[in-house]
């Protein structure tokens, strides 16, 4: 475990325009507490996202007075996201070092944690996870809409035909292991998501993640005896399939393949 300090800061936002790809991101956690600073490779600019109630446990919620703090510093919703943002053009010699006083005035001041105290430090570098999962997406809208057999056998053709980033157990036996989300009565719930946005509204800060196909991905639920296979938990785009359901889906797979 890392402590918050300013040069530590500075080095690593640095870092999120002169190194990796066009979806950088540096994730700093204290506590319950996170930002996540946006950039990519040249650019001149970037986006700090904080944390927000939604996000945070009943013990840590932000009080009306911080969130109001936080507006005041330039902090606010954005349309189809949950936390809250602030864009940052980086100008002058020392923007970096500038930022970086005022994300360690932000923990301090918003959520109690002063420089010097454990911190984590995640530095993600590289381009966009190029995985989507268009037709899916729009069969999941469609039955959102109409609520009929069709709409939700669409569905289950596009999962069929999906592949999706799957959650993984950073503690599993293998290195593709589900990671449990969820209990359904006495029965494990696992997810998967259509593309790496979907992925980071569920969990903002990042998780480790396998490409499955839709095609595997059904098989292996079953075979786990899920209660349920949640698709874009916390997403603008989602839904549950409950295992009688995908035990459907796998039949199909299965006279598929034969």
């Amino acid at each position: 475990m890392s402590t918050l300090t300013r040069d530590r800061l500075v080095t690593s936002l640095q870092q999120l325009t002169t190194s990796g790809g066009a979806d950088n991101r540096l994730v700093v956690v204290a506590g319950d507490y996170y930002v996540v600073v946006h950039g990519r490779l040249g650019g001149g600019d970037l986006t700090c996202e904080v944390v927000s109630n939604f996000y945070l446990g009943a013990a840590s919620q932000l009080t009306p007075a911080r969130l109001r703090s936080l507006g005041d510093r330039g902090y606010f919703e954005r349309n189809g996201h949950n936390n809250l943002y602030r864009d940052v053009r980086l100008a002058g010699s020392d923007a970096t070092g500038k930022l970086a006083d005022e994300l360690l005035a932000l923990f301090a001041q918003i959520f109690g944690v002063e420089a010097d105290a454990p911190a984590k430090f995640d530095l993600q570098l590289g381009d966009p996870e190029p995985t989507r999962n268009p037709d899916l997406v729009r069969a999941m809208k469609a039955l959102a809409v109409r609520r009929d057999m069709d709409a939700r056998q669409r569905v289950y053709i596009g999962v069929m035909n999906a592949t999706f980033l799957m959650p993984v157990n950073p503690a599993g036996l293998t290195a593709d292991e589900p990671l449990e989300v969820d209990r359904l009565g006495s029965f494990p719930v696992i997810a998967a998501f259509t593309e790496i946005d979907s992925l980071r509204l569920w969990q903002p800060r990042g998780w480790p993640f396998a490409l499955v196909p839709g095609a595997r991905l059904v098989p292996l639920a079953v075979s786990r005896r899920v209660g349920s296979l949640l698709v874009n938990p916390r997403g603008n785009v989602g839904g549950e399939l409950y295992i009688n359901e995908l035990e459907s889906i796998e039949g199909a797979l299965r006279r598929r393949n034969n």
